[in-house]
């Protein structure tokens, strides 16, 4: 998709309907080998950028935040020994909890003390692999500053809650998590549509020229998956579907008088923005893929797949307020480098709302 395209490796700015602090500005960039995500809520997602071998890092804020250790260890019918560099670490069944799936052996850590020694073992080492041939492996390149930044923005540096800079600091010292308001979505005891294709063909003869533009070709197969909702009494929802190609379909979106359709209005809504060289460059989705809304919940949904295997890609889910779409999640994963479909890192989380 077009808009997947804007998608950069570092995420330093926020722009929504909500306000957040300076402390807890989404960001979502690369340290070498490591990607490192941290939303808005200050939870954070660090993960090697390698399809040989996934490790992945996901470690919440505040004193009670969860931390767990993901590695998914390939083509293996035992619990394995890792290996940093000619160093053996033993991953014992009864701690990593491993669950054999697809031929791989995927393990999870969640005690602190453990993960602590892991990334111990992890500090000074350069490759990370499942055999003592580190051709299988992956580079280590990066670790450290992704945890040290980590640390840094949820305040553990010194703490003992740290993994890297561990120090004498109470748990009960690590900053709480940011507040995020939720939006309300509007009431929605809103009457149906009446004449709903009707509704929509008058949308599509009045953004003709649009839609050409836009190369969305309306074929009786796209016009049949195209539809039409209530936004409020006066607006419909209106989204041309432009096409379905292998794994998923996009569709232009417009907001519209009902009983006006050639005054129909192009929804384009904005995204976490993305840096140029460090100045930021606004980020919007005007091409939905896989878009569905509910005039029940007045939530808009949409979710893009990089490729079929959905090991990357993106995800946003926006409440209508009765005037307004306001972002509510966001998740993003750039880089096709394997892992588990549609595990995207959080960018923009509100409590209530479900990623």
């Amino acid at each position: 998709m077009k808009y997947l395209l804007l998608v950069v490796v570092c995420l330093t700015l926020f722009t929504s309907a909500q306000s957040v602090a300076s402390d807890n500005i989404p960001v979502q960039k690369v340290f070498k080998n490591w990607q490192v995500t941290c939303n808005n809520l200050n939870t954070c997602d660090i993960r090697n950028i390698d399809e040989n071998l996934k490790v992945i890092f996901k470690r919440q804020a505040g004193p009670t935040g969860k931390l767990a250790l993901n590695i998914i260890v390939p083509a293996t019918k035992k619990v394995p020994v890792l290996w940093f560099d000619d160093k053996p670490f033993a991953l014992s069944a009864n701690i990593w909890h491993p669950s054999d799936e697809g031929g791989a052996v995927f393990l999870v850590a969640d005690n602190l003390e453990l993960i602590q020694r892991w990334v111990k073992a992890a500090k000074n080492a350069h490759m990370i692999s499942p055999t003592q041939d580190l051709q299988n492996g992956s580079s280590l390149a990066g670790l450290n500053a992704a945890l040290l930044f980590v640390e840094d923005r949820q305040g553990r540096i010194n703490n003992q809650s740290a993994l890297l800079k561990m120090g004498s600091v109470g748990i009960d010292k690590v900053p709480s998590v940011p507040v995020v308001a939720a939006p309300h979505p509007a009431v929605t005891n809103i009457s149906p549509l009446i004449h709903s294709d009707a509704l929509i063909d008058a949308v599509i003869a009045a953004n003709s020229g649009l839609l050409k533009q836009e190369y969305c070709e309306i074929n009786p197969e796209n016009r049949q998956i195209s539809s039409a909702q209530p936004l409020t009494e006066n607006t419909a929802l209106v989204m041309v579907n432009c096409g379905l190609g292998a794994y998923q379909s996009s569709s232009i979106l417009f907001v519209t008088p009902r009983d006006k359709p050639a005054q129909a209005k192009r929804l384009i809504l904005p995204l976490p923005v993305a840096p140029d060289k460090g100045e930021g460059t606004a980020m919007s989705i005007n091409l939905f893929t896989e878009v569905d809304y509910s005039p029940k919940e007045g939530v808009l949904f949409q979710s893009a797949r990089g490729r079929g295997m959905a090991d990357c890609g993106d995800s946003a889910k926006w409440i209508f307020d009765g005037k307004e779409f306001q972002l509510v999640s966001y998740n993003s994963q750039p880089s096709c480098s394997g892992g588990e479909p549609g595990d995207w890192p959080s960018i923009v989380a509100t409590p209530g709302y479900s990623d």
